[in-house]
């Protein structure tokens, strides 16, 4: 059996990639995860995840909040390291809502149905 995930998030205001990120970093969640950093611009409705090393967040993080791409759906992947689990994290046309998806090394839910 297959199952789906996901948050919504609504702000009161329009926000950033980055400052949602510096949030999330005091909680022990970062951009890094095992293999480097995951970010994408939906510029051509392909949703085309892109990857780079993890010494190009600073670049990631102006390339997603660039006033270029406001009109256009951008994410980047979360990772906790301690957890060992994250996901993608999908901000919205406008950035007052985003979306996160747990994607990476999902824990599985025991089942509660009899058998």
């Amino acid at each position: 059996m297959s199952r789906t995930a996901d948050i919504d998030l609504v702000f009161a205001r329009a926000v950033t990639v980055d400052a949602v990120v510096r949030a999330l970093a005091g909680e022990g969640w970062s951009l890094r995860e095992p293999p480097g950093i995951s970010y994408m611009v939906n510029n051509d409705d392909l949703f085309g995840w892109q990857s780079t090393s993890t010494d190009q967040a600073a670049e990631v993080l102006t390339m997603v909040d660039s006033p270029d791409n406001i009109d256009y759906h951008v994410g980047v992947c979360i990772y906790h390291s301690t957890a060992e689990t994250g996901g993608q994290l999908l901000f919205h046309v406008g950035r007052s809502h985003c979306s996160f998806i747990p994607t990476i090394d999902r824990r599985s839910l025991r089942s509660t149905s009899p058998d």
